[in-house]
């Protein structure tokens, strides 16, 4: 806190404030054919004609000025541009910025002092500013910056940043080049262009100060990796690593390539999960695992590296039509399956499979192999599941045999059922990742006879789910298939409209036979 008491003055600090403030309004009020104008700014008041009378001897051209609101004019005072408003209608206005300016404490410390400044307009009264300092971000090499905020006159520690937008003083840059730590890290345009304008300084010496590898990366022409020291991305430095390849953990011959690519922050994560794996992949393997990088969530990746020959699954993704050049299926199709098949893979790594096993690896039928992975691997909480379902909606399996009889039909490679048990609608949703079995609201109102669950499946695989109905009477309320996703919409809304014609129709019949019974 001595830091505190022994920093200068900011020369000047007001009046630069004052000066970013540009609005200057003129209050004007008719009275014939004269109005009276009071100048925001300088707070002087003078009179205008408004009109001329015709006779060149009594009209003075000089001060003939008809007011109009927000038409620009100039103070007849203070001669500062400024717009007219009615007085009348004016209840007020106010404006603010934030400012920032920096000093040097000594060659390895520095302080960015951050102001707040206003513009209040009323009518009748001059303009009123201030600036006040309200934030100060001490810096010092290869240490986390310290906040400290003030709080009714008080300056107090604090771990919480912002997100304002700055206005840079000029004298910050005449202070940033006398302080030693910050003497060569040069003035990168490009990062500054992925943010606010002048708004990232404070935040780009910041990072300048904890990092000191700023000014290898930036004249090294690494902007990607300078942004993300910025934007304060997790970047996973080696504080001990004395050459650039061991700061960055990546192997030394990728250096210029990460270079080359201006420190693309995806490729340097590929590099570093390269090295820890101890893999050294070719530029074939490296397209492809670029590709791969893309699809694939990071903490599933790191898990995968070790076994994946790129150019293998490559092939094994062609072949089922799941690579990024699909023309077998639609892109939803062959995301849906590519999510299924590394999910399948991560849960086969966290049970401990041995994936150089090419059979694990390489599964035939990944729908059926990764259906099977979540059972194995959630047994013990569906379990669980599924007894309290069981116990809690006992009537979903008693009304069973009554609903079949009533919902049951198969038609062009597909049937429709009933939910047997509580149990199925929990494991459909689980298969299918929708909402059907995680909460309890569809089970209720099935278990109720407010509302059923159906499963539409394909004839072929009658045990593998596809598509969940909800009906109600003889009307579908909703139906989806995997992740809330409706596969080829278009067929199933006219096989469910089909569907429920002939449901109307056999409780039609019924009626019938049940009043010819009765006559």
């Amino acid at each position: 806190m001595k830091d505190m008491n022994d920093l200068k003055p900011v020369k000047g600090i007001e009046k630069w404030a004052h000066d970013q403030f540009s609005r200057v309004i003129i209050f004007y009020k008719r009275h014939g054919v004269y109005a009276t104008c009071h100048c925001s700014e300088c707070g002087g008041y003078y009179q205008i004609r408004t009109r001329t009378t015709g006779d060149p001897f009594e009209d003075d051209l000089a001060n003939i000025e008809k007011p109009i609101r927000d038409e620009e004019t100039k103070c007849r005072l203070c001669k500062r541009d400024a717009i007219f408003k009615p007085a009348g209608c004016f209840k007020g206005e106010w404006r603010d910025c934030n400012i920032v300016t920096g000093q040097k404490i000594d060659d390895n410390r520095f302080v960015f002092r951050v102001f707040y400044a206003t513009q209040k307009i009323y009518k009748d009264c001059r303009t009123a500013y201030s600036c006040n300092e309200y934030k100060r971000i001490f810096t010092e090499s290869r240490k986390k910056p310290v906040r400290y905020y003030n709080q009714c006159g008080h300056w107090m520690k604090t771990s919480i940043g912002d997100n304002y937008r700055y206005l840079v003083h000029p004298s910050t840059f005449k202070e940033i080049k006398k302080t030693g730590m910050y003497k060569y890290v040069p003035y990168c345009k490009e990062v500054a262009e992925q943010y606010y304008g002048e708004s990232w300084v404070m935040d780009y010496y910041i990072a300048a100060a904890r990092y000191p590898d700023m000014e290898m990366i930036v004249k090294t022409g690494m902007i990607y990796l300078a942004s993300a020291l910025v934007a304060k991305n997790p970047v996973n430095f080696n504080p001990r690593g004395r050459e650039i390849h061991n700061r960055l953990r990546i192997q030394k011959e990728r250096v210029p390539y990460l270079v080359k690519e201006q420190g693309n922050n995806m490729l340097m994560r590929l590099f570093q999960f390269e090295k820890k794996a101890d893999r050294h992949w070719t530029d074939e393997e490296l397209e492809i695992v670029k590709e791969l990088f893309k699809h694939i969530y990071t903490d599933i990746f790191t898990e995968l590296i070790r076994y994946i020959n790129p150019v293998r699954m490559k092939n094994y993704m062609s072949k089922c039509g799941i690579w990024y050049d699909e023309e077998r299926m639609s892109y939803g199709q062959a995301n849906k399956i590519r999510r299924e098949y590394f999910d399948y893979l991560k849960m086969r790594a966290d049970a401990g499979y041995d994936l150089t096993n090419d059979i694990i690896m390489y599964p035939n039928d990944i729908v059926r192999r990764h259906a099977e992975m979540v059972i194995e691997s959630e047994k013990k909480e569906l379990d669980k599941r599924m007894k309290n379902v069981i116990n809690r909606f006992p009537w979903i399996s008693r009304d069973y045999r009554k609903l079949s009889e009533k919902y049951s039909a198969a038609a062009a490679g597909y049937i429709i059922r009933p939910a047997k048990d509580a149990a199925e609608i929990v494991m459909e949703g689980r298969l299918l990742h929708h909402c059907v079995g995680a909460s309890d609201t569809y089970m209720k109102r099935h278990n109720k006879g407010e509302s059923f669950i159906l499963f539409l499946r394909k004839a072929s695989e009658p045990d593998i789910p596809f598509i969940t109905v909800e009906i109600e009477g003889e009307s579908i309320i909703q139906w989806y298939g995997a992740y809330d996703k409706k596969p080829e919409e278009s067929f199933f809304d006219a096989w469910l409209k089909t569907y429920t014609g002939e449901l109307v129709k056999r409780k039609e019949e019924k009626k019938d036979k049940k009043a010819a019974k009765t006559a």
